[in-house]
């Protein structure tokens, strides 16, 4: 059952028309703004499955909705809940957008409606209407609101559905890790946690969408999955790789990009709707190199995907920091120092540079996923 307490509000803007439940959320809009032009944006806030926090999508990058989430979620939800009742804000100008920012008179949010709304019978979260003048929710609106809110139930369903079976799928594949010990639980939490720092801090470079930050950060720990069909004493070896050896070591990617292949088919999965394209790169393409003297095709600079880029920093960095058959684990400053050697070469420079100047984060996220 949904609660009121301790949520927070995680804003995602839905900035590509490749994310399909963004785009049918933003077709909904457009067809809505036919009839009403007031109702200026809609929002939903999803509650994930393993916290209190909600998820919260939106057609205003704008705004990102949250000055009318916040409120509707902190105040008086206890009963609009337990009645499943919609609520109407009529003025929403005394809401502050931080600490010291408030709406003002020509703010697109001037009013605003919530509905809650259930997935497979268990109240799930909300979705949110606002209009340009305040008191714009009429009885009539509201009627047709209702209307759009049960076909926006409809797509969040399947769009819930379709998430919990790519992370069922997922952690079953990561399960296969425990074959082998060349690579921890803890190392794939902080790539993935690496990675989505890297992310965040470049997204405004490159327009990077909530949702594609939260995938890579769910992609990332299969990165080395092809690992398992490794003979465990290649991976486990002290001393140096010999040209045979490497030449076998080097064949996890396309074993890798097999396994994820086989995933992607078994389960019907999606790019539209789950983005098997980044997933797959990941696994295949995370060893390549910026000089193209990486494999397994020798890729070059910007021919390597973005996602594949930000991936290779992360891991180099924790394959240094971390102590390794063949190496003890070496501190930060020097795990820096060498991921300066291999900018321009290995590593994309920019996402050397991001890692260098985030030691605060690197020690929390080592402190948050150690043993």
């Amino acid at each position: 059952m949904l609660t009121t307490a301790a949520f927070s509000v995680d804003a995602i803007p839905v900035t590509r028309e490749t994310d399909s439940f963004g785009a049918q959320l933003k077709l909904i809009h457009r067809r809505i703004q036919r009839q009403h032009p007031i109702v200026s944006c809609i929002g939903v806030a999803l509650q994930q499955a393993d916290n209190d926090s909600l998820k919260l999508y939106s057609t205003s990058s704008k705004s990102g909705f949250g000055p009318f989430s916040k409120p509707v979620v902190q105040e008086g939800l206890q009963d609009q809940l337990a009645g499943r009742k919609f609520r109407v804000v009529n003025d929403l100008t005394p809401v502050k957008l931080n600490q010291t920012r408030e709406l003002t008179a020509d703010s697109d949010l001037q009013s605003g409606l919530s509905v809650p709304f259930a997935i497979d019978e268990q109240l799930r979260g909300f979705i949110f209407f606002t209009a340009r003048k305040k008191h714009g929710f009429t009885p009539g609106i509201i009627e047709q609101m209702h209307v759009y809110a049960r076909v926006i139930t409809q797509l969040v369903g399947s769009e819930h559905r379709c998430a919990e079976s790519l992370d069922s799928a997922i952690s079953a594949i990561l399960r296969l890790n425990k074959v082998s010990n060349s690579e921890s639980p803890e190392h794939l939490r902080r790539v993935a946690h690496y990675s989505r720092l890297i992310a965040e801090k470049c997204a405004s470079t490159y327009s990077l969408s909530r949702q594609w930050i939260e995938h890579l950060f769910l992609f990332a720990p299969l990165h080395d999955i092809g690992k398992i069909f490794m003979p465990e004493e290649l991976l486990t070896k002290p001393g140096p790789l010999s040209q045979r050896e490497f030449a076998q070591m080097k064949t996890h990617t396309l074993k890798g990009r097999e396994i994820i292949d086989h995933m992607i088919d078994s389960f019907g999965y999606q790019e539209d709707t789950h983005h098997t394209g980044m997933l797959r790169n990941i696994v295949t393409l995370h060893h390549e190199a910026i000089d193209g003297s990486g494999y397994p095709f020798g890729l070059r600079d910007r021919e390597i995907p973005l996602e594949a880029r930000i991936v290779a920093a992360a891991d180099v960095l924790d394959a240094l920091t971390t102590k390794r058959a063949y190496k003890d684990a070496w501190s930060l400053d020097k795990s820096l120092l060498q991921l300066h050697k291999l900018a321009g070469n290995r590593l994309d420079p920019e996402f050397v540079e991001i890692l260098a100047s985030s030691r605060e984060e690197l020690a929390e996220i080592r402190s948050a996923c150690s043993a």
